[in-house]
């Protein structure tokens, strides 16, 4: 008798086991596609000066089988690629974004010509450093939207925010 206990008490804890696997494969399978992985950096190292110019350098690189459409798009096309710099103390605007050159084909989805980059892209965002900018190691924001989609489907429009970092030498 305290032997079928013993057994009854084993099978219920290998349920509670197989029960717990189940519960968190099903969490992990329900993690968000992220076929995008963005990195960040100032296009020449070192401490810039207030008042002056940079170039922000944003690459990504982009799972097989999928593309993110391009900065220039058709009217009623895809989103197209957008970057914009958030509120900040340290710089702004100088310009606009430019980037690796883009694949242009047909998107049968649109039934339009569209730019595509597909494994990877790198863009170039002009910045000037305000004149007033506190002096140190200070970040940048970024918000990148974006569309990524595969050969089966494409993902709602995303922002992803990165912050640039940046080194600001004092007058």
């Amino acid at each position: 008798m305290v032997r079928e206990g013993v057994c009854m008490r084993i099978r219920e804890m290998a349920f509670l086991v197989s029960l717990g696997v189940c519960i968190c494969a099903h969490g992990v399978a329900q993690a968000p596609l992220q076929p995008v992985q963005w990195k960040v950096s100032l296009a020449f190292s070192g401490a810039v000066k207030q008042g002056s110019t940079s170039i922000i350098e944003l690459s990504a690189t982009i799972q097989d089988g999928w593309h993110v459409y391009g900065l220039v798009q058709q009217p009623g096309g895809p989103t197209p690629l957008r970057v914009a710099l958030g509120e900040n103390v340290v710089a702004q605007s100088a310009g606009e974004p430019s980037g690796s050159a883009p694949i242009k084909k047909h998107d049968p989805s649109f039934d339009l010509d569209t730019q595509i980059y597909a494994y990877s892209l790198s863009l170039h965002v002009p910045i000037q450093v305000r004149a007033n900018a506190p002096a140190g190691t200070r970040g940048i924001p970024i918000g990148v939207r974006f569309q990524a989609c595969s050969g089966q489907i494409c993902l709602p429009p995303r922002t992803v925010h990165v912050s640039a970092p940046i080194e600001v030498l004092g007058q």
